[in-house]
C-alpha cells in the first residue's frame, strides 16, 4: 500500500507527473519543456518527479538547474539499477498528487495527447496510452501484434504493454501493489480489483515510430511476466483449477494408453513387460498425481492462510430510504 502520510504535511498538488528514467532518454530539457506545457495546459496544479535508475549518463545537472530555477521538480537517483518497478514505486511514494501521471524520459507519444489523456480522468480510474503505430517499423509492429496475440492469451485486453503512458487515480495503488515488473499490465490489474480503465489510442511520437524499442532480452522478460500475469490473474484464488486441469489430462492419457496396452495384450496377444509406451503410462499417472496434488495443496493453504482481504471493490452503495424518514 502506498503511504498516504506526505499527503497530510504538504500541500496537495492535483497532478503528480512520475517520469522513470532508465536506459533510454531523450534530452532532459526538452522532454521536461514539453512535458510541462501540456500539463500546465489542463489548469491544474502540479509536480513532477524524476526518479533515476542508477543512470550516470543522464543529465541530472539540467534538471538541478530547472529545479533552482523554480521548477516544480523533484529528483530522485537511485545508486544503482533497480528496475521501472522500483522507480514507480518511489515515484508515488514521494508523490502529493491525487492524480499519478506515468510518463517515460523519452517521447512515445505525440505531447498533445497528454491533454486528451488527463481529461479522461473523471471518467476512468486508469487511463492507459496505446500508440498508433501505423508509421512504425515493420518488425516494430509484428511485434506489437505478437504481443496482443499473447496479452489475449493472458486474459488481457488492453494492447501495448510497453507504453509507459498512463495517468491513474492515486487510490488505485492502494489496493494494487507494484511488484516486480508487474507494472506493464497495470490495466489488467486495475480492471480486475473492479476499477474502471480506459485505453486510448494517441499518435505515436516521430522519434519513437521505426526506432528499435528494446535488447531481445526484454522481450523474453516481457513474456514471462505475460504468463505470470495471466496465471496470478486466472487462478490466484483458485489454483486448484489450473493444476487439478493439468493433472486430470496428465492421468486421463494414462489411462488411455493403459487401455490401448491392455487392448493389444487381448487381441493380438503383445507382451506388457518389455513395452517402453508402459513406462510412459506409469510416468503421466504419478505425474499427473503430483500436479493435481500441488494444486490441492495451494487451495489448502490459501484456505488456511489467506489474509482475509476482499478481491473485490465496491463502486456504489445506495442505500433504502423509508417514506417515513
Amino acid at each position: 500500500m502506498v503511504a498516504t502520510a506526505k499527503l497530510d504535511l504538504v500541500e496537495v498538488m492535483d497532478i503528480s507527473v512520475i517520469v522513470p528514467v532508465l536506459k533510454r532518454f531523450d534530452d532532459a530539457a526538452r522532454v521536461y519543456a514539453e512535458y510541462r506545457d501540456r500539463v500546465a495546459s489542463s489548469g491544474k496544479s502540479y509536480e513532477f518527479i524524476f526518479v533515476i535508475d542508477g543512470q550516470p549518463d543522464y543529465p541530472v545537472a539540467t534538471l538541478e538547474q530547472l529545479q533552482r530555477d523554480g521548477e516544480p521538480i523533484e529528483i530522485i537517483r537511485f545508486g544503482r539499477e533497480f528496475g521501472e518497478s522500483a522507480c514507480l514505486r518511489e515515484g508515488i511514494r514521494q508523490s502529493t498528487g491525487r492524480h499519478l501521471l506515468f510518463l517515460p524520459a523519452y517521447f512515445q507519444i505525440g505531447g498533445a495527447a497528454i491533454s486528451e489523456l488527463l481529461d479522461h480522468l473523471d471518467e476512468a480510474d486508469v487511463v492507459a496510452a496505446r500508440r498508433d503505430r501505423r508509421a512504425d517499423a515493420m518488425f516494430n509492429r509484428l511485434r506489437g501484434w505478437g504481443f496482443q496475440k499473447m496479452a489475449r492469451f493472458a486474459g488481457a485486453k488492453y494492447d501495448d504493454p510497453g507504453c509507459l503512458v498512463r495517468a491513474v487515480h492515486r487510490s488505485v495503488f492502494d489496493e494494487i501493489p507494484l511488484q516486480d515488473e508487474k507494472q506493464r499490465f497495470l490495466p489488467l490489474l486495475a480492471e480486475v480489483h473492479g476499477f474502471k480503465v480506459v485505453q486510448l489510442t494517441l499518435p505515436q511520437a516521430e522519434s519513437d515510430a521505426g526506432r528499435p524499442q528494446h535488447k531481445p532480452g526484454v522481450y523474453f522478460d516481457v513474456m514471462m511476466d505475460l504468463m505470470a500475469v495471466g496465471f496470478l490473474v486466472r487462478f490466484m484464488q483458485r489454483p486448484f483449477r489450473f493444476f487439478g486441469t493439468v493433472g486430470a489430462a496428465s492421468i486421463l492419457s494414462s489411462l488411455v494408453l493403459m487401455a490401448f496396452l491392455l487392448f493389444q495384450r487381448e487381441v493380438s496377444n503383445i507382451p506388457l513387460g518389455d513395452r517402453p509406451l508402459l513406462v510412459l503410462v506409469v510416468l503421466l499417472l504419478v505425474l499427473g498425481i503430483q500436479i493435481a496434488a500441488i494444486g490441492l495443496i495451494a487451495e489448502i493453504v490459501i484456505f488456511t492462510r489467506g489474509d482475509g482481504k476482499q478481491h473485490y471493490r465496491i463502486e456504489k452503495i445506495v442505500e433504502h430510504v423509508s417514506a417515513d424518514a
